[in-house]
Parts: C-alpha cells; sequence; structure tokens
C-alpha cells in the first residue's frame, strides 16, 4: 500500500508545496487578521468581556449591561457596515486591477487561447490573491455584523422578557392588594 501511495504522492513536491502554502497563509492570513481585528476591535473587545461574564456559573445580566448593550450594539454595527464598504471597495479595485493587467499579458501572448489563458493566469496570480483576501476580508467583517445582530437581538428579547414580568409582578401585586 504504501508503494502505491509513494506512486501517487511525490512526499517531497508535497512538503514543499505545503511550506509554500504555510508561507503564503502568514502573508496573507495575517493582512486578513489585521484588517479585520483594525476594523473590529471594539466589537472583539465587547463580546470577550461578555463572553468572560457569561461563562461565570451565577453570571446574570443586569438591566443596566443589556440597556447599554442595546446602545453600543448599533453603533458598532454602523461602524462596521463602514468598514464593509472601505473592504468592499478595495476588493473591488483588486479585481479591476487584476483584470486589467490580465488582459494586458493575455494581449501580448502568442499562441493558444488556452495557452494565452495560463500564462496569464500565472502573471496574475498575486492580483487574483489580493481580490481573493479583500473578498474574505468582507465575508468575516459580515459574519462579525450578523453576530453582532444576533446579540442585540438576544439582549433586546431578554429586557423586553424581564419588563413584561415586572409588569406582570406589578399587577398580580395590584390585584391582590399588595
Amino acid at each position: 500500500m504504501s508503494e502505491f501511495i509513494s506512486e501517487i504522492i511525490n512526499r517531497s513536491r508535497l512538503k514543499d508545496v505545503n511550506d509554500r502554502l504555510v508561507e503564503a497563509e502568514l502573508i496573507i492570513g495575517e493582512t486578513i487578521v489585521k484588517t479585520v481585528n483594525e476594523y473590529s476591535k471594539e466589537l472583539d473587545e465587547l463580546i470577550n468581556a461578555l463572553n468572560k461574564k457569561v461563562k461565570q456559573d451565577e453570571y446574570e445580566s443586569s438591566d443596566k449591561e443589556l440597556e447599554k448593550l442595546i446602545f453600543r450594539l448599533p453603533v458598532l454595527i454602523y461602524e462596521l457596515n463602514n468598514m464593509v464598504i472601505k473592504a468592499g471597495i478595495k476588493e473591488d479595485l483588486s479585481k479591476i486591477i487584476k483584470q486589467y493587467n490580465y488582459n494586458q499579458v493575455f494581449v501580448q501572448q502568442e499562441g493558444t487561447i488556452a495557452d494565452k489563458r495560463s500564462i496569464s493566469e500565472l502573471m496574475t496570480k498575486e492580483e487574483q490573491l489580493l481580490e481573493t483576501t479583500w473578498k474574505r476580508a468582507v465575508k468575516i467583517i459580515n459574519q462579525k455584523i450578523d453576530i453582532a445582530n444576533e446579540l442585540l437581538s438576544s439582549c433586546k428579547k431578554i429586557l423586553s422578557k424581564r419588563m413584561i414580568n415586572t409588569e406582570l409582578l406589578s399587577r398580580n401585586n395590584y390585584l391582590h392588594g399588595q
């Protein structure tokens, strides 16, 4: 079985490709993480602090904490939406630059259409990588916005439930003369 796998997989080449992947991930991943973390720093800090509190066994949020979250989260979501716009512009520009460079290389090449495509794709791989990077950054920021919206919705529901319970308790006390 090992011989069969050795015929299919060249371990040395696989290791080289993996090493290049790790290096590229460090460069591109670092760019994405740095950009996203820069854009979502406040939201991340808020959620991390909340997460620490929620992990405590006896934790129960106060009405004041919920109100603060209900006021703060929409502002953070608004700010993140602005960041999505900026990252989206970079994504669009990187796509335009990639396509322009691809076309420039394509028209300069000789040979079949398939040859021209292959060479053009090879010559614009960095541009493709940047486009992909910004596309991923936009996606990650949008996911964080979705999470923030879910958290906001949950906070509103909890506070609303508490208000209803307080009102019912008050009515019950009133009806029973207390």
